[in-house]
């Protein structure tokens, strides 16, 4: 009886301890339409509604969390440190919403997810095994994938697109009109949304993948 009590409280402390870890804190911020965000930082962005942005971290430590905007671009990183580079490092999970998000440069193992984009254009650059995934529409959308990044873009229809793939990137996206894509190294890109016009150069093992599509001219 003794040991079962001495167990439950041991575990009731682990818990207590572990839910103390836990902290959540809001950013007041200037506007901004951009997103910069790397070294493994967690992203979930809705577009259309009041700017909000709170970030969670298991840890309960914020001290080499770095958030700022300039130009009209939110930054999202760590802080460079020498000395914590073979330490564990706190993980981060930023919650956001926008009135308008028109592009995203991820980067470092960085994990996003945009939701509800509506935008005249929209980019996306993704690099060095960052991963994102992407909903919404755009009239016109600029892609560019590389250093095994991967990006889930299927439920992001684009009426235009021109995409860059290389060096080991992946993706999916959705594209109605007009194509203009150039692979190479490795990178490989299936689109969907039947485009009607598709313009394609591909090196070096690289593949922009149509679906369906009316007419293609493939260099």
């Amino acid at each position: 009886m003794l040991r079962t009590i001495l167990i439950s409280s041991l575990a009731a402390c682990a818990l207590t301890t572990a839910a103390a870890a836990e902290e959540t804190r809001s950013f007041e911020l200037a506007s901004f339409e951009r997103i910069d965000i790397s070294a493994g930082i967690k992203l979930v962005a809705t577009a259309g509604r009041e700017q909000s942005v709170e970030v969670q971290t298991t840890e309960g430590d914020f001290s080499d969390f770095e958030i700022e905007v300039k130009n009209d671009v939110l930054y999202l990183s760590r802080e460079w440190n020498r000395l914590r580079w073979h330490q564990k490092k706190a993980d981060y999970k930023v919650i956001l919403t926008a009135p308008n998000i028109e592009a995203l440069e991820a980067s470092s193992g960085s994990h996003s997810t945009l939701e509800d984009i509506d935008s005249r254009r929209f980019n996306a650059d993704l690099s060095s095994g960052s991963f994102a995934v992407i909903a919404g529409r755009s009239d016109n959308c600029t892609v560019d994938i590389s250093s095994g990044a991967n990006l889930d873009a299927r439920d992001l229809i684009c009426g235009s697109a021109n995409i860059d793939v290389s060096s080991g990137g992946h993706g999916e996206i959705t594209v109605t009109k007009s194509l203009v894509g150039d692979a190479s190294s490795g990178g490989h890109v299936a689109v969907y949304g039947s485009p009607e016009r598709v313009n394609i150069d591909r090196s070096s093992g690289g593949r922009i993948k149509i679906k369906s599509s009316v007419t293609a001219n493939r260099d």
